[in-house]
């Protein structure tokens, strides 16, 4: 996966997830920390049935 492809994954996880208010933290996010939430994020889908299975 690239750089991109999981960049924009974890912008559509995002919206799909407002409840946690990440958005204002982003921008003082490392990139380890937004893999990391997009890790969360993406198992959540799954569990939830709405992401790609891995």
């Amino acid at each position: 996966m690239t750089p991109n492809d999981w960049l924009k994954r974890l912008e559509s996880l995002l919206a799909h997830y407002p409840q946690y208010g990440i958005g204002p933290d982003l921008a003082g996010m490392a990139m380890i920390d937004l893999w990391g939430l997009w890790q969360f994020l993406e198992r959540l889908a799954q569990e939830a049935g709405h992401g790609p299975a891995p």
